[in-house]
This record gives C-alpha cells, structure tokens and sequence, in this order.
C-alpha cells in the first residue's frame, strides 16, 4: 500500500524552493512491499523544454553503480571464482613492474572496503592515448600508496576489470549476466535511452574547475550550453571509459536500486535461489574501518543504523536490516546553477521514513548483521 507523507512533501519542496534540488524521487520498502514512492520537480528544464519527474525515469547513479560492482566480486567470490584474499596483481597481470611491486600486496578486500591505500582520483582522460597500465603506473611512482583507508574511484576501476578478466567479457556484458538479470533489474544500464533519463550538468563544470586546481587541461569537453542527458555525468566514465567502469556509469530507476537491495536483506537469496554467501555477506556490510564495508558506507548517513551509499549526481541508498527496510532517494542536483551538499535532506528522509514505517504491519524479527 502506497501512502502519502506532508513531511516529505514540505521537505523535498522547499529543497526545490532553496535550490537544493531541481528533482527528486523517494521510494521506501520494508520488507519488499512498496510503502511509500513519490516524485517532485523536473528530469530535465531548459527555456524549451520542461519534463516532470516520474517514477520510471532513470538517473545516472553516479557512485551507487559501486554497490552494482561490489555486488558482482561478491558473486564471484561466493561462486569460487576469487577469494578476499586473492592478490589484484594475480588478477591482471601487470606487464609494469613498477606497478606490479607498487599492488603486489593489494587484495580483493582492500579494493572493496578502500584500504588499498590508492588515491583517490585522477582525470586519467587527460592522458587519453594512454593505458590505464601506464597512467597508474605514472600515479604510483609520483604520489605511492597511503596507509590509510582512502575513498578512491581507482579501487573500483580495477574491480572492474577484474570483473571482466574473469567473465572474459566486456564490462556491459558481464554486469549483465552477474547482477542485472539475476537480480530481476528491469532498467539498469550503462546505457539508456536519453529521453528517459534525469539530466545532470550543463557540461562538466566542477571537473573542469577539479583540473584547473591541479594545473591539467583537457580539450574535449562537452558543450557547457547543453545538458547531459543520457550519459553518465562522471568524466572519466563517459571520456576514458567509454560509459562503463567500475566506479560509475549505470543508471537505474529507484525499483531497481530497491531490487538490488534485498539480496542484502534477504540472507543473500534472489528470487531464483542461492546468490551470495551467507557468512560472506556478513562480512560485507559491516564495518572495516573507517566506516566503510565491502562497497557500503556506514556511519552518519545512515541514521538508525544499517549501511549505504550516496552519489555524486545526488542519489543516495540507505539499507536498514533492523527494520528490514530500504530508503531510496534520487535527485539531480547538479541540474542548477550551483551544486549544494544534500547530506541533510538525504538523512531528514531517511529518519523520517524509519520512523513513520518502521513499526508498521510487521511480523518480521528484527535483523542485526
């Protein structure tokens, strides 16, 4: 049963009142039932044109596509295709020696929970001529490995090219077969049909403003005068990998964030069987360090407890097992002038939502991984 809120209608309109937002969609779930989904402002606004939100627009997910590539490692470790422990270099053989003694004790687990020690991100699509080898290589030898956990697209990159040295597929491909079928994903993809996507930036207005703080240029941006729309808004995605990487590019529509979801809540089973281990899955969503799980975020974000992630786009994914429930919110709020921190409508929906939902029409035990 759907139901209406005055709270999240007051909140998410003055967001689009204050320019927090120019969309937003909130879907909440508890234990697979749809309880609560509703959408506000516009998937695309120009002097021409202005398209309301609906509920099957699909949003570039930004950093959730991670939760999708996470998810795909665990498959394969719970198959016995990799362990946690199984060395990246053993991986993708390296021909660099230099890289390969930089990685040679990198594992698995520290790519999924980035304690790899990698940095964070580099615009590798300014050196477009260039391998992924010799450009990391290059990183390495200038900037080395911290001792500490960092949050780094570089990590999921790599997970996704060992995705697909171990499918011997391409990355569309095999996230395909790993995640979104078996998982009953109607609409992910890396790539959608553009006229039912949510419109990002105009242009990639804060990379560019990223390299010039570092001295990097680039000279094949897109048009600062049109919107992207169907194409993912991260730059290294779209420029060097072609719209598909480990660490961005799928878009999705909020059910199929919610499908992707219960895998996690559902002691690793899918609608057709055994998916994930269940001790594995444990581990995952767990705390590592510094907040950080197997692809999941813990901590603050995640009011109540439980674990997540947000995207840069603006989206934004809270999985609370306690009250077997999912809160999902996808917004554009690079479609405005100016970009803006939305860590706080993200949380007020989801305490509002565990609230309002959480001890309704429930006879199932309270979970706590």
């Amino acid at each position: 049963m759907k139901h209406t809120d005055q709270f999240f209608d007051a909140l998410t309109k003055r967001a689009l009142e204050e320019g927090l937002l120019r969309a937003a969609l909130i879907r909440v779930e508890r234990e697979g039932v749809l309880l609560f989904e509703e959408s506000w402002g516009y998937a695309y606004w120009s002097e021409d044109e202005k398209t309301p939100l609906s509920s099957d627009h699909q949003f570039d997910l930004a950093s959730l596509s991670k939760l999708f590539t996470s998810t795909a490692i665990l498959k394969l470790i719970s198959s016995g295709e990799i362990e946690e422990g199984t060395r990246v270099v053993d991986l993708l053989w390296f021909r660099d020696s230099t890289l390969r003694a930089a990685l040679k004790e990198v594992r698995i687990a520290n790519l999924l929970d980035h304690s790899s020690g990698l940095p964070p991100w580099f615009p590798f699509y300014t050196r477009l001529n260039e391998s992924f080898e010799s450009i990391l290589a290059d990183i390495l030898v200038k900037q080395g490995l911290k001792k500490e956990t960092l949050y780094s697209d570089i990590n999921y990159m790599l997970l996704g090219s060992v995705i697909e040295r171990l499918s011997g597929k391409n990355l569309r491909e095999a996230m395909r077969d790993l995640v979104f079928e078996p998982l009953g994903l109607r609409r992910a993809t890396y790539d959608p049909e553009a006229a039912r996507t949510v419109a990002t930036e105009f242009g990639n207005r804060i990379e560019k403003r990223m390299l010039a703080e570092r001295g990097l240029s680039f000279d094949r941006w897109r048009r600062d005068d049109v919107l992207i729309r169907g194409e993912c808004n991260d730059g290294n995605c779209h420029y060097y990998f072609k719209g598909a990487a480990g660490h961005a590019g799928i878009f999705a529509d909020a059910a199929d964030v919610a499908r992707l979801c219960r895998v996690y809540l559902d002691d690793g089973q899918s609608a057709s069987g055994d998916y994930l281990d269940l001790d594995l899955l444990k581990v995952a969503v767990c705390n590592r360090g510094a907040d950080r799980g197997y692809g999941f975020q813990l901590g603050a974000n995640y009011p109540g407890g439980g674990f997540g992630h947000t995207g840069f786009t603006g989206t934004y994914l809270h999985i609370n097992p306690a009250a077997d429930m999912t809160i999902t919110v996808l917004s554009n709020r690079l479609h405005l002038s100016q970009a803006r921190n939305i860590d706080e409508y993200r949380r007020a929906v989801s305490k509002h939502a565990l609230a309002l939902f959480s001890k309704k029409n429930s006879n199932t035990e309270r979970r706590s991984f």
